[in-house]
């Protein structure tokens, strides 16, 4: 966040000296004070005064009180106990006593070697809270007003950072007020002409602050002014002339304008000059990206990763643009290194489960996928995975044992498990397993509608009717406008069974909860032409097509046609459905059964 969150932690001498200076000469090295590690005196020599006989024991003094300047003793103990915990490594309990001393005492010094303290451990709260304590001591100190200015930009507080930041200028530092910019865009354009108005009375004050041209470049261009962010950038240039900030922000210009290829002309050329500039050579590689040039945009990935070795999310940029080009052996290569550097395990996990599988390489694909952590945004997909792995091995009690665990470990994932588990096993064919799993799970989960819809899909497949209508009917219980469930036992019904009416029934309970659903539209219109309520059905019909050209409503609405006799445009809809759907088997079904042999 700043400056002071990258300085070393060097133990401060001066400090340290300072605590000494603070002891009484006397007790340091006065003639008669033991010698180091001895106990036994350096000078022997009895020294008596006037009326003592030499070897009698005089009357003791009492010690003279030592002055530890503005510290108790305890406070000055703490703060040299706190230097050498920092000096061994154990600056967490260091920081934490630093800022508890500087609390307690107020004092100026030990409030700046907390705040070091307090930055060399990351802890922002108490930073923050230390940085206001020192402005309250000195008001014009740099290092505070620029920790709360900074602060107050991570929390998006951006007009009540200005005036520290503005601070921070006027007493000499450095602020990069395009990290302001580069945030502003999710900002709707009031917030963002507010914060404008505040950076332009800056320029005002700090015409030579480049950084305040190019946040307001950026924020113009935000506000859809493109005519402003140019002026911006063009004063910045003819100011401060070209370079490689200046290039940056005009790429995005053209980029955000739809000049994409002017932008990666313009950033291919930078690179050019500026080779070694690695933010330039980062932004010129995601613009290749962007533009979808991957081949060039892995050369520039290469590069970075030549210049710094050691950048692991540089690594995994170009492991991801590799996967994308089907350069698995590289792509495997460089998300293994990934994994031995511990360095986005989770992603590299399940990337490598993904390449080892399309090489057949199932259990090893499985093992990865196991690796994969809760926090993932890739878990449920890897448990999808490992399932399909499980059936594919036909590892079915291991799949049973591996789902019970995890859900004994995740309480949240107990309903989910199952249904990923009872999906893998109807993709297999394994359909009596699925309901095992599934009736298994709905004992514990009663109510949970997934696993519900998922047992009536399976039981509609197993010609299950009555199994279906139960669960459906469990749901419509438990949510009465739950117009999904309502549609699809209408549409059970009108294709199952006989009980047209009754299917009606449900499916206009249906339309007036979604009543611009083309899926209950065609339901709805199915029912009308089983009760031979032919042009309603037709009317509905054509409406659901339009909305959405389905194979299986092209085949219901000509199927109406036909049973209206316009069996030419029954014919022109199937045709046109097939170009879009060759392989439809309710178009096919319906003309086998309708379009007489030739």
């Amino acid at each position: 966040m700043t400056k002071l969150r990258h300085r070393l932690l060097l133990i401060s001498l001066p400090l340290l000296a300072a605590c000494s200076a603070l002891q009484p000469a006397s007790d340091m090295d006065a003639p008669g004070s033991p010698a180091p590690g001895t106990g036994t005196p350096v000078n022997t020599t009895v020294t008596t005064t006037a009326g003592e006989q030499p070897g009698s024991t005089p009357e003791p003094e009492p010690p003279a009180e030592i002055e530890y300047g503005n510290f108790t003793r305890n406070q000055l103990e703490t703060a040299l106990l706190s230097e050498f915990g920092g000096m061994r490594g154990y600056l967490p309990q260091a920081a934490e006593d630093y800022y508890e001393l500087a609390l307690e005492t107020g004092d100026i010094g030990i409030i700046r070697r907390a705040v070091e303290f307090a930055s060399a451990t990351g802890n922002n709260d108490a930073l923050l809270q230390l940085a206001e304590l020192w402005l309250q001591l000195e008001p014009d100190a740099l290092d505070p007003h620029l920790i709360v200015g900074y602060d107050l930009l991570d929390q998006a507080l951006y007009v009540r950072a200005m005036p520290h930041l503005d601070q921070v200028l006027t007493l000499g530092g450095n602020v990069d007020f395009t990290a302001m910019s580069a945030r502003t865009f999710s900002l709707d354009n009031r917030q963002r002409n507010i914060i404008a108005d505040e950076l332009e009375s800056m320029l005002t004050r700090h015409p030579d602050e480049a950084t305040l041209y190019y946040a307001l470049a950026q924020i113009y261009d935000q506000s859809g002014d493109p005519t402003g962010a140019r002026n911006m950038l063009d004063i910045a240039t003819e100011r401060f002339g070209d370079n490689p900030r200046t290039a940056l922000i005009e790429a995005q210009l053209l980029q955000n304008a739809g000049q994409a290829d002017a932008a990666e002309a313009l950033l291919g050329e930078t690179v050019a000059q500026y080779p070694r500039h690695r933010l330039l050579r980062y932004n010129y590689a995601q613009t290749l990206v962007q533009n979808e040039n991957l081949p060039e945009a892995a050369v520039q990935f290469t590069e970075l990763l030549r210049l710094a070795p050691g950048d692991m999310e540089t690594l995994y940029s170009l492991a991801l643009i590799n996967l994308e080009l089907e350069d698995y052996d590289s792509a495997l290569e460089q998300l293994r290194a990934l994994l031995d550097a511990g360095h986005r395990t989770n992603e590299a996990n399940f990337y490598v489960g993904v390449i080892l599988e399309s090489r057949e390489q199932l259990s090893e694909a499985l093992y990865h996928y196991q690796q994969l952590g809760p926090r993932s945004n890739a878990f449920l997909s890897a448990q999808r995975q490992i399932m399909r792995l499980f059936v594919a091995l036909e590892q079915f009690d291991e799949a049973t044992r591996w789902r019970r665990q995890l859900s004994a470990d995740t309480a949240d994932l107990g309903p989910i498990l199952p249904a990923l588990q009872a999906e893998a096993l109807i993709n297999a064919a394994y359909q009596d397993r699925a309901a095992a799993v599934l009736d298994e799970a709905l004992t514990q989960f009663p109510d949970n509608i997934d696993l519900l819809f998922a047992r009536t899909l399976l039981s509609e497949q197993q010609n299950n009717m009555q199994k279906a209508e139960r669960d459906l009917r469990h749901i419509i219980r438990l949510q009465p406008d739950n117009a999904r469930a309502l549609n699809h036992l209408g549409y059970a019904l009108t294709v199952r069974t006989d009980r047209y009416q009754e299917a009606l029934e449900l499916i206009q309970r249906a339309i007036e909860i979604s009543p611009d659903d083309p899926a209950i539209i065609d339901s709805l219109a199915w029912a009308q032409y089983k009760l031979g309520r032919l042009d309603e059905a037709l009317a509905n019909l054509r409406a659901a097509y339009a909305a959405f050209p389905d194979a299986e409503v092209a085949a219901h609405l000509g199927e109406v046609l036909w049973a209206m006799g316009e069996q030419d445009e029954a014919m022109a809809i199937w045709r046109e459905a097939l170009t879009r759907q060759p392989d439809s088997e309710h178009i096919r079904d319906t003309m086998d059964r309708l379009v007489p042999a030739e």
